[in-house]
């Protein structure tokens, strides 16, 4: 049986790391998601558990087992001022789940993993879902070298918490996992809506990352007559409104610029430089929305006379779940007594690069309110403890 105060004295533990109030500011590869990884070590390592950590700084807590592990797991790191849920949850139900499966003395087949992946966010670096994507080889080449705000490299970020410095060293074999599981809010108000605490993930979006940058002519706000000025920031808002509009005339699709720098940055000269971030979201047709959007791009920079690049951080594309492992959850959440709807994801997830790298990958949502990304963010305790008992229900399935 799950320890309902546990999950919920762990669960104020974790949230204390970084926090403030409601809101959690917990940067992927920085010394705080480090900390989050210490205290999840300190949970399962004497419950016997063998605690290391790769290449990528992603946290492995292996239960031992005969033949391929059941991997479970999600995220420790935050955006800025974020909540206390995202990911968290994910990683506080798996603790509990395993540690349940452990008090009541089921004997597992197989190895179980408990896993915290690194830098799921990507609010640091621009890198969404970098643990996992590093431990199923999917990195662009030369990753190591992006850098963050403040000049530091990812690989000088992993050298800071003791590691060699190339998250490609973290790449493991997907055979060794015989499935793959994670719990997370629903980050949506379906749930809610519904009066159900628990859903079943079918899909998730396709999610494009890139940064694009407009290189335009810093003149004299004053003596520069409107027709002689080659303005980036004008020409990088014209784009800002055409992603807006490109979203919303295709079905299933988003599109969101959420930074945005413009220099020199002053009151009375022509912007002359203005990078932004890009983020394309799409559950059906999710190349044909980049390949338009990236289209509109140039064609909006050639017609106001400044130059675009375009910097690819990230390209995942719409990832159906498995059927089977579905299936195994819809026994599970009955199991708790829930009749759990299956929902496609409009946010990308860990889970993501098992499933494209042949792994039987499943989700399950849990119930949360308040909006996500924001200290809003909410999941009650007896919706986790529901989610955690099917997540053990699952796990057991699974290893046994």
């Amino acid at each position: 049986m799950i320890d309902r105060e546990r999950l919920e004295r762990r669960a104020g533990e974790l949230s204390r790391i970084a926090g403030r109030g409601t809101a959690v500011s917990r940067l992927g590869l920085s010394a705080d998601e480090q900390r989050a990884r210490e205290l999840v070590s300190s949970w399962l390592a004497p419950r016997g558990a063998q605690v290391r950590r790769d290449a990528a700084a992603n946290l492995f807590a292996r239960l031992p087992g005969e033949g391929e592990a059941v991997l479970v797991g999600s995220h420790l790191d935050s955006v800025p001022e974020g909540g206390r849920f995202d990911g968290a949850l994910g990683v506080l139900c798996a603790v509990e789940a395993v540690e349940s499966l452990v008090d009541a003395k089921v004997k597992l087949r197989r190895p179980i993993e408990v896993v915290a992946w690194a830098d799921e966010e990507g609010a640091r670096f621009g890198v969404g879902l970098f643990g996992s994507t590093a431990a199923f080889g999917r990195l662009a080449r030369g990753v190591g070298d992006r850098r963050d705000r403040d000049g530091t490299s990812i690989a000088d970020a992993l050298r800071a918490l003791g590691e060699r410095g190339d998250p490609s060293a973290a790449r493991r074999d997907p055979k060794e996992l015989a499935a793959y599981l994670e719990l997370h809010i629903e980050q949506g108000p379906r749930l809610e809506t519904a009066g159900v605490p628990l859903g079943i993930v079918s899909a998730i979006v396709g999610i494009y990352h890139a940064r694009v940058s407009i290189h335009g002519r810093a003149d004299h706000a004053g003596a520069t007559v409107m027709t002689a000025r080659a303005d980036a920031l004008a020409a990088a808002s014209e784009i800002v409104l055409a992603v807006e509009r490109i979203a919303r005339s295709r079905p299933d699709s988003v599109g969101t610029v959420g930074e945005i720098a413009v220099r020199p940055g002053a009151k009375n000269v022509v912007p002359g430089e203005c990078v932004f971030s890009l983020d394309l979201r799409a559950a059906r047709d999710h190349d044909g929305l980049v390949r338009e959007v990236l289209d509109t791009v140039t064609r909006i920079a050639d017609a106001r006379g400044v130059e675009a690049s375009v910097d690819d951080l990230a390209r995942v594309p719409a990832t159906s779940l498995d059927s089977k492992i579905r299936e195994v959850l819809r026994r599970a959440t009955k199991s708790v007594g829930v009749d759990a709807p299956e929902l496609v994801s409009g946010a990308g997830h860990d889970a993501q690069n098992p499933a494209l790298s042949g792994v039987p990958t499943g989700m399950i949502f849990v119930r949360s309110t308040g909006g996500s990304h924001t200290p809003r963010e909410f999941a009650s305790i007896d919706d986790a403890a529901l989610g955690a008992q099917a997540l053990a229900n699952a796990i057991k399935e699974l290893a046994t």
